[in-house]
């Protein structure tokens, strides 16, 4: 079982110059949690996921406590954070993980699913010799190969 008998080939991805606003409008229209970005050729130069666009809304230092039980309601955080924060002026290039977690077509499926697994990843591009996303291969896809059921079953 390999990476290239359950991806997706049919890749939904952004260039370095889509914004939030629109990353967000292509994850929702298309029901996935990320997407890889890439250069004008297809080459991958990262990938946004839902995780990167929240975190841009959230300062960084409530990620110090484990529980933010105490926080009842963020106030004037809250309304600052909100007015500050223009989603169209931040970029894919700005939110997103540079030199993400790759495979290649050939890789096994067991691996990919320790990858995201051990990596807690969405999904993984797939990506050929020249750096190229030729797909994407996320937990459901893995989910599937693992446990036998075809695509079929699953609409």
């Amino acid at each position: 079982m390999k990476a290239r008998d359950y991806m997706s080939g049919d890749v939904v991805s952004v260039g370095r110059a889509a914004n939030m606003a629109e990353i967000v409008a292509i994850l929702n229209k298309h029901g996935v949690s990320g997407v890889p970005v890439v250069d004008e050729e297809g080459g991958l130069l990262g990938v946004v996921t839902h995780e990167e666009l929240i975190n841009v809304f959230i300062p960084h230092y409530l990620s110090m406590f484990d529980d933010l039980a105490f926080l009842d309601d963020l106030g004037a955080i809250e309304t600052q954070t909100m007015a500050e924060i223009e989603p169209s002026l931040f970029l894919a290039e700005d939110v997103m993980v540079a030199d993400p977690v790759t495979v290649k077509p050939e890789t096994s499926i067991v691996k990919a699913a320790a990858l995201l697994l051990n990596k807690r990843l969405v999904f993984l591009p797939v990506v050929d010799a020249d750096g190229r996303v030729v797909g994407v291969l996320n937990r459901g896809d893995v989910s599937r190969a693992l446990t036998g059921v075809r695509s079929e079953e699953c609409g």
